[in-house]
């Protein structure tokens, strides 16, 4: 039997191991002590941020929280940029600034201009 050497692999929900790298951050010499003075783990820190970027739960230009998944895109409701545009729920085709939604003649539901021609 092989002895396992350092930490346990953290795994994912489906259970498979999560590969992990080393990411060089420079900040401040002040923020670092905060951090470590509050006891505050940097790596966790900086993964839950990352992770609420990559999730579209917080804006990568304002870093505010006030973000809305509408019809047609994901927006943060404070600097009013555009995240992610969505996919027409009809075609499967992306929303764009030229691709707008419209509503579907007789019906309750939305699509976008490309399939509604």
């Amino acid at each position: 039997m092989v002895k396992q050497l350092g930490r346990p692999a953290e795994r994912d929900s489906q259970g498979n191991r999560i590969s992990k790298c080393l990411v060089n951050v420079t900040i401040a010499t002040k923020l670092r002590d905060w951090l470590s003075d509050n006891n505050i783990n940097r790596s966790q820190l900086f993964t839950r941020v990352v992770t609420m970027l990559y999730m579209h739960k917080i804006c990568p230009k304002c870093y505010d929280e006030s973000v809305t998944d509408g019809i047609m895109a994901i927006r943060c409701d404070d600097c009013d940029i555009v995240i992610k545009y969505n996919n027409c729920s009809q075609c499967e085709t992306p929303y764009s600034k030229s691709n707008l939604v419209e509503a579907i003649k007789g019906s309750s539901e939305f699509g976008c201009q490309t399939c509604q021609k």
